[in-house]
Formats: C-alpha cells, sequence, structure tokens
C-alpha cells in the first residue's frame, strides 16, 4: 500500500468514474485501474463495487477510504508545517464557515487574506454546523468559524467576535416600543431559520420549542427572512451584522432586544487538539480582526500571537 494508491481510490470515489477520476490525478485510466486492483488484492477485499452503470464504495471500502483521506491529509501536514516555520507562508488552507457567517465576512475576508497573503491557495466551504465539525475532526478542514458546539472534544476553541442579535419587524407591525423582550414577542408572527436561531445561552434558543415562529416556510438564509417578512408581516431575529445589508428604510424597522442573559452569539475559530500550523491560525484571526467592527472583538480577541504548542487555549465560551 503506498500513498498513490490512496489519492487513487479517494479521487475514485469523489468523482465515481474511471476516466475522471484518472484525469484528476494526472494518470490513465488503465493505470489507476490496475493500482486500485493491486490494493484490493493486497488487502483481499473489495474497495468498490463495479458495474456499467455505477461505481460505489463496498462497506469496507468506505471505511478504507475515509482512512486514506486522513492518511492524504496527515501527509500534506507535514509540507505545510515547513511552510509555516518558513518566512513566507504557501501551500493551502481550507476554512469552513457557518452560512449564518459567510455572507458578512467571507467577501472581505477573501480580499485581505489573498493581498496579505498570495502564496496560500486559500479554500472556503460553507456547511451547516455539524457537517463542519464533522469535516474538521476528519482533516478535510484546517480551521472552522462557527458558534461552537456543546461538545468539543478533540477540538480548540479560539473565541474571536461577539454579535448581538436584532429584531427585524414588518412595516405593519406596531413599533411604539423602543425595546422588547423576548417576554412580548408574539411567537405566532415570528419567522425562523431552518437552522440558525439557536444562541449557546438559551436567551433565544427558539430552534428547539417547534411551537414558536411560523413554520409555513423555514427559510435557509437571513435574506429570505427579510423579504418574507415585508411581504407578508411579522417579525423575525437577525444578527447584528446584517444591519449594514439593509437599507435605509428597512433600517427604521429595526428594534433591540432586550433580555437577560443578552441575545448574543459568541463566534470562534475551531481546530484539532493536534493542529500546528500557528502562524496559519494568527493569519485568519488578524485578518478577521481587521475586518470587524472593534467593539464585536475588543475584550475577546487576544492583543497577542496565539501559540499552539506552548500555551494551552482558552476553551471557555463565556470567555
Amino acid at each position: 500500500m503506498n500513498l498513490q494508491q490512496m489519492e487513487y481510490i479517494v479521487a475514485l470515489d469523489k468523482y465515481r468514474h474511471f476516466v475522471l477520476a484518472a484525469e484528476a490525478c494526472g494518470v490513465t485510466q488503465p493505470t489507476l485501474s490496475a493500482m486500485i486492483q493491486k490494493l484490493e488484492e493486497e488487502l483481499d477485499v473489495k474497495v468498490f463495487n463495479r458495474d456499467r452503470k455505477n461505481i460505489t464504495p463496498t462497506p469496507i471500502g468506505k471505511k478504507i477510504i475515509r482512512q486514506a483521506q486522513i492518511a492524504l491529509n496527515e501527509t500534506q501536514r507535514i509540507k505545510e508545517l515547513v511552510a509555516d516555520e518558513t518566512d513566507s507562508m504557501t501551500g493551502s488552507l481550507r476554512i469552513g464557515v457557518l452560512p449564518t457567517i459567510a455572507p458578512y465576512l467571507v467577501p472581505d475576508f477573501i480580499h485581505h487574506f489573498r493581498k496579505a497573503y498570495p502564496g496560500v491557495s486559500l479554500f472556503i466551504d460553507e456547511r451547516a454546523n455539524k457537517a463542519l465539525i464533522q469535516e474538521l475532526e476528519y482533516g478535510n478542514l484546517d480551521i472552522v468559524l462557527t458558534t461552537p458546539p456543546e461538545d468539543s472534544k478533540n477540538l480548540l476553541e479560539i473565541p474571536v467576535y461577539t454579535e448581538r442579535f436584532v429584531a427585524y419587524f414588518s412595516e405593519k407591525c406596531d413599533q411604539t416600543c423602543r425595546a422588547i423582550t423576548t417576554d412580548n414577542l408574539p411567537a405566532e408572527q415570528m419567522w425562523i431559520l431552518k437552522e440558525g436561531h439557536c444562541v449557546p445561552n438559551g436567551s433565544l434558543n427558539f430552534c428547539k420549542n417547534k411551537e414558536i415562529g411560523n413554520h409555513i416556510y423555514e427559510a435557509g438564509s437571513i435574506e429570505t427572512l427579510i423579504r418574507i417578512v415585508d411581504r407578508n408581516g411579522g417579525y423575525t431575529i437577525i444578527p447584528e451584522l446584517h444591519i449594514g445589508f439593509l437599507t435605509e428604510s428597512q433600517k427604521k424597522n429595526i428594534l433591540p432586544l432586550e433580555t437577560n442573559p443578552p441575545a448574543q452569539r459568541c463566534v470562534s475559530l475551531l481546530i484539532k487538539d493536534d493542529f500546528i500550523r500557528e502562524r496559519a491560525v494568527n493569519a485568519v484571526f488578524d485578518t478577521l480582526k481587521a475586518i470587524l467592527p472593534a467593539h464585536m472583538w475588543e475584550g475577546r480577541a487576544s492583543k497577542r500571537p496565539i501559540r499552539l504548542r506552548s500555551t494551552p487555549l482558552n476553551t471557555d465560551k463565556n470567555g
């Protein structure tokens, strides 16, 4: 068994087509087929089921492919470690981002990061939280920007910023009060996200109570929610960073939330506890600080460089 064979089975699993997988690996189709067959003979198991129309991994093949992907990721880390210790950052960096965070940070992040680190091949993947954590644990992502899960075993958390939530009302709603609390939010008039209206501190944990909110349509984006509210009435809850996306007339429909504990979310960088690319983590962290409003990260973002090997990271979600 060698790294080439691992690369071939990972590619075939991705493309499910011998010719496409061979092209991706830069070899001929007969070469790829022969190497995979040789691996199966060596292991004495079938990694793939083959017929004229479909190529699918066998049950044990799925486990072998996953382990091969981990091995390839670990091999890549050797090159990345060397690059991280040299004067110039090179190599690749794979970042995962939560969909309810991505619209506000990713465009500016790409612009600033590529300008500051032109030698780094940047890949950004937008996924739901569960998928992000899974891809991070598998080694398919290097860093994840998200609201930390309750169970972050084998992961290290680097708090980046705190963002408050506000209520966005339709013009049809009565807005005589300057501020509202969760006690006087009419549940039946609230439009909710399919994912995203879950705040760890519990003050706005709407998603766990299926009786709260209008479930005619569970939106996948904040922008869709805004349009639904404008057209159909009612209200929704949006993150502070979305305010900048509103028109001047829409901004008049914003009201603060008065809750105890505060209606806010803490956003952090997550890495595996054995991640060693210290300069890469600092590059991402510093780029985020440069594009975020100062009041969001002051008091949370450390003024000192992050140390991965000598000093344990702070994993206190409230700190």
